[in-house]
């Protein structure tokens, strides 16, 4: 288990890195040439598109993973019935799509724009099969590879598209020629059985793990985008593409440690499902872990969103700054309540996403809803972070209990101290950072950056954590 582990990290964490970096350049280049009204339209096709997604099947994926008595000619059948699902909900979402959106947000140009994306859904429930087959086998390296090449070759057309003034087109461009190269590069490296069977037992298999993952993600997604639905409703779409330009940017660092640590702990702890103790100790040490990155993390963003957002995007995104300050610090919490769901899947009781699910709907939404009562973008902001807060100790305690024999209070122990080390930092960089602010954005960050630094590596030293850390990296 630990090598699989580690090197399932190192290529994983390779491919996150490579696949971030790309996404920033692109973001940097369309921010410029895009107004934030158009990146707002753009969001919230993406938003519906992705949604749509979740329902063509992201949930076979790890269902494949988890089940260890599919065979090669399954895996063909399974196909053909994602096919079939991903065939009809792209047509759904061309023909019902467009003209919704059109209607709701008063813009005809959300017809076509949803027609392209209908092809990003078809593509990806065909990617689902040849996906858990290969996260099955462990193939972290071929999957590390498929990532970065197919977000290089996407950005350099969306890029392109951009300079060749496609507009809001170029956004749309980015994600389908990405998803069409991880559907082509997954097909090669997958090799499926393919056949016309379409036999019900291999449904009948996966079902139970389908249904629930898909509750779950379904409810996770709406509400993990409901802001955007609601600002983009009631704000308008500028607002819009202020809002979530900040909240693209606290995004990163969530998705760059969880899509290294999450696509590895399924397919290795699944072998140890019963192993309650082993899948528990693993938890919490990749909580604390993830804590020491994430709180300073978010109070850096935090301190610094005004720097950040105008080297990065330009000074057109004034309004995306405010918004970006408040968000940072809900970082933490977000990160550890979304490496969860993977724990409760290598213990196969995805049956609690469900009502975990819920529960969040329920309060996140009624705080986005109160957020836009206020009527801004800040108001949202302050919402959003406070509901996530509320969200972690709810997720918490449910897994804890129901999932690995525990208590919420062991949790908490082992984030006390890089609590402390996030309130620390954010005091002293709070008086500190005038004193560090130079004539470039640029340099003014990279000051800054290296004082972060430094405070981060003394506490670490002085606590000894850095031991944790170093510990966790060596012996995986």
């Amino acid at each position: 288990m630990n090598r699989d582990f580690k090197v399932g990290i190192f290529f994983t964490a390779i491919a996150q890195y490579s696949t971030v970096i790309i996404q920033l350049v692109v973001n940097m280049v369309l921010s410029r040439l895009l107004s934030p009204k158009e990146i707002g339209i753009a969001t919230i096709v993406q938003v519906l598109a992705f949604f749509f997604q979740l329902l063509a099947g992201a949930a076979l994926a790890p269902a494949i993973i988890q089940n260890k008595s599919l065979s090669d000619d399954d895996y063909g059948v399974l196909f053909n019935f994602s096919l079939i699902v991903g065939v009809l909900l792209a047509l759904i979402f061309g023909v019902a799509g467009g003209p919704a959106l059109a209607f709701v947000y008063k813009n005809p140009i959300y017809i076509p724009l949803c027609w392209l994306m209908s092809l990003l859904i078809l593509m990806s429930a065909l990617g689902q099969v040849p996906n858990g087959i290969l996260g099955k086998q462990k193939r972290f390296k071929e999957i590390s590879v498929r990532l970065m090449i197919s977000g290089f070759i996407g950005a350099v057309f969306g890029i392109v598209a951009a300079f060749l003034h496609a507009g809001i087109y170029a956004f749309i461009i980015v994600f389908l020629v990405t998803e069409f190269c991880q559907l082509t590069l997954n097909l090669r490296m997958a090799k499926i059985h393919y056949t016309w069977n379409l036999s019900a037992r291999p449904i009948r298999e996966v079902l139970p793990f389908v249904s629930h993952q898909t509750n779950f993600s379904v409810l996770n997604y709406f509400y993990r985008n409901l802001d955007n639905l609601l600002v983009g409703k009631f704000l308008g779409p500028a607002a819009l593409g202020n809002y979530s330009k900040s909240y693209q940017l606290i995004s990163m660092p969530i998705t760059i440690l969880l899509n290294v640590i999450n696509p590895v702990v399924q397919p290795i702890l699944s072998e140890h499902e019963q192993d309650v103790s082993l899948i528990r100790a693993t938890f919490l040490k990749i909580c604390q872990v993830l804590a020491f990155l994430a709180f300073p993390i978010s109070v850096f963003l935090s301190l610094n969103a005004k720097p950040i957002i105008y080297l990065l995007f330009g000074s057109q995104w004034t309004a995306a700054i405010t918004p970006l300050s408040i968000l940072s610090l809900s970082i933490s919490v977000q990160m550890l309540s979304q490496a969860m769901p993977v724990f409760w899947q290598a213990r196969n009781l995805t049956r609690f996403l469900s009502a975990n699910a819920i529960i969040s709907l329920i309060v996140i939404g009624t705080c986005i809803i109160i957020g836009i009562l206020f009527g801004s973008i800040i108001s949202v902001s302050i919402a959003v972070a406070i509901s996530y807060l509320i969200n972690f100790f709810i997720s918490a305690t449910l897994l804890l209990r129901q999932g690995l024999d525990s208590r919420l209070s062991a949790l908490i122990k082992t984030l006390i101290k890089p609590l402390i080390l996030g309130i620390l930092l954010y005091f002293i960089l709070y008086f500190v950072n005038p004193y560090l602010t130079l004539a470039g954005y640029f340099v003014t960050l990279i000051l800054r950056s290296v004082v972060w630094l430094l405070l981060i590596a003394l506490y670490l030293y002085i606590t000894g954590d850095w031991k944790l850390v170093k510990s966790f990296i060596s012996r995986q």
